[in-house]
């Protein structure tokens, strides 16, 4: 046995695989370190704002205006005033509910600096789902967007904690955004405990249920945004990089690696409201982008639209993926249609504030999400046993470090179920490494459906489904859409007459557009369960896989 123990040591150091003799605990461990400022996230961004001074910040994507970093401190030293002088205090709650724009960033740092919390929400969602997050949070105030701004109002009528909606820009019944900035209040100093503190709070399904808020801290953020400057990640270079971001900063990788990070290093950051292709090919021209932050679907855009050449995309030699998981031949095709010499992807959850894993910037694998990021540790679990699994062996992908979630709001019992005693995070994916150390995501234990990058609780669908009257039980699964990642499929049981296309319309008006019956309704005799009346979704999934179903046409 001591032999065995010498010789798995051995072979586990050359593969970068701690080992430790109780239980023989086998870990990959980042050989990266990085120092972990104790400040708030405000602090830790604007730090270098003073010595990028007349540097370009931000550019808005639609109009071309820019701002520089001197402004942008000033402006988000006015933004903290004007929420102070309209009441927010330490810990209140404001959501940030909209499509992309500059003000993103004062937001954030302006509620933060005041000792706020923010919140944020998927553009799409309705009044009525949006108001559940707004009750469960006590959000005082919410931020959004003109486009935004009805479902924003008609949400905080159903919410009596809402004191104000503010918009970015011009609506009927909001204030405007740009009046907190002329108030003339000096900041009123709030301490601020980086380790205690929660900063942001985005919604995440995690690995089963209804979709809960996500607890980061102050330095929950910071330990991120130092991980992801670290030169091996994604290191920018003040003045010359410049990053393009068409994806939604309401979301965790949005708003961690499309914005703050360059921003934090002095690169300028080009918002777009949203995902259009010609204004996005553009941008990456007109402003001579280097850096993207991309999800599956736009890979599959730069791999087959005919548009990408008409623009000239030569200055892109970062284009970096997230969101779900990118195959290796999608990611030839952009390769070899751009001319560059790699995306390189990430993997992470809204529970890790971001990333846990990235392609290093040298030997990167095609199809893997690559290895942990620095002061971040890593293991493949039986699913069975929960025991470390060695190197090409399947099992659940489990994650410890600094960005780790303080954890569920007003949610012991699914804090205690997501993280273990001694710190670790299930992410619910199923994956393996390789004798390298890379690591592959294959499957994932958890229901959650991935949408183009956005999560869809199946539990939420199969309750607004069985509210019909001829509906007795169904279940929801994810079935395979090329390139989109996956669209819901409703399995159901009927207790009188109703037709597929009455049930799919009764779901689709209630929900918000990402979360529609894309993948349509059959009708079953009956439900696959445990005796605890669980649903046996990977039963149904694996008889899926059995008759090769997958979507390959659909609206995008």
């Amino acid at each position: 046995m001591a032999s065995f123990l010498c010789n798995l040591f051995n072979k586990s150091r050359l593969s970068g695989i701690s080992v430790l003799k109780n239980n023989l605990r086998l870990f990959h461990q980042s050989p990266y370190l990085v120092d972990i400022p104790n400040c708030s996230v405000a602090e830790y961004v604007g730090k270098g704002f003073t010595k990028y001074g007349q540097l370009t910040a931000l550019i808005d994507g639609k109009t071309g205006s820019k701002t520089t970093f001197a402004d942008l401190e000033g402006q988000i030293n006015k933004t903290t005033a004007g929420f102070q002088s309209i009441g927010l205090t330490k810990s209140d709650v404001v959501c940030l509910f909209g499509t992309n724009a500059n003000e993103f960033v004062h937001t954030l740092c302006g509620v933060t600096s005041a000792g706020g919390i923010l919140t944020i929400a998927n553009s799409q969602l309705t009044s009525v789902e949006l108001s559940h997050q707004l009750v469960e949070t006590n959000t005082r105030y919410i931020v959004t967007t003109p486009d935004c701004a009805s479902r924003a109002r008609g949400a905080a009528t159903l919410c009596p904690n809402i004191r104000e909606t503010i918009v970015i820009g011009e609506a009927e019944g909001c204030r405007p955004f740009h009046t907190l900035q002329t108030v003339r209040d000096l900041i009123k100093n709030v301490d601020v405990n980086p380790k205690e503190d929660i900063a942001l709070m985005p919604y995440s399904s995690g690995t089963t249920g209804l979709p809960k808020g996500v607890q980061l801290t102050h330095h929950n953020l910071v330990s991120q945004l130092s991980q992801l400057r670290h030169h091996t990640i994604l290191p920018f270079i003040a003045g010359s990089d410049v990053s393009i971001n068409p994806l939604p900063m309401v979301h965790i990788a949005g708003m961690m690696i499309g914005l703050l990070n360059p921003l934090a290093q002095g690169a300028c950051v080009v918002i777009l409201p949203r995902f259009e292709p010609e204004p996005y090919l553009s941008a990456i021209e007109t402003y001579m982008g280097t850096f993207s932050l991309i999800a599956p679907p736009l890979v599959n855009f730069f791999a087959k639209h005919p548009l990408v050449d008409k623009y000239d995309l030569s200055t892109l030699h970062t284009p970096y993926s997230g969101a779900a998981t990118l195959s290796r031949s999608l990611t030839e095709q952009m390769v070899e249609r751009l001319h560059i010499t790699s995306i390189r992807q990430g993997y992470g959850m809204s529970e890790t504030t971001g990333a846990t894993h990235t392609d290093p910037r040298d030997g990167w694998k095609y199809g893997s999400i690559g290895k942990p990021v620095p002061n971040t540790q890593c293991k493949i679990v039986c699913l069975e046993t929960g025991n470390p699994l060695g190197a090409d062996e399947v099992g659940e992908i489990m994650c410890k470090g600094p960005q780790v979630m303080k954890g569920y709001l007003n949610n012991m019992a699914a804090t205690r179920e997501t993280i273990t005693t001694d710190g670790w995070i299930k992410t619910g994916d199923i994956g393996y490494y390789d004798k390298d150390g890379h690591y592959f995501v294959v499957d994932r234990l958890k229901d959650i459906i991935k949408y183009k990058g956005y999560q869809i609780s199946p539990t939420y669908l199969e309750s607004i489904l069985t509210s019909h009257p001829a509906v007795m039980e169904s279940a929801i699964v994810g079935i395979p859409c090329d390139e989109l990642g996956e669209v819901p499929r409703a399995y159901v049981v009927t207790r009188s007459h109703v037709t597929a296309q009455e049930l799919i319309q009764h779901v689709n008006d209630q929900v918000s557009p990402f979360k529609r019956l894309r993948g349509g309704v059959e009708f079953v005799r009956e439900i696959p369960k445990l005796p605890s009346g669980k649903i046996l979704r990977r039963k149904i999934r694996d008889d899926i896989s059995k008759k090769t179903t997958i979507i390959k046409k659909m609206k995008m």
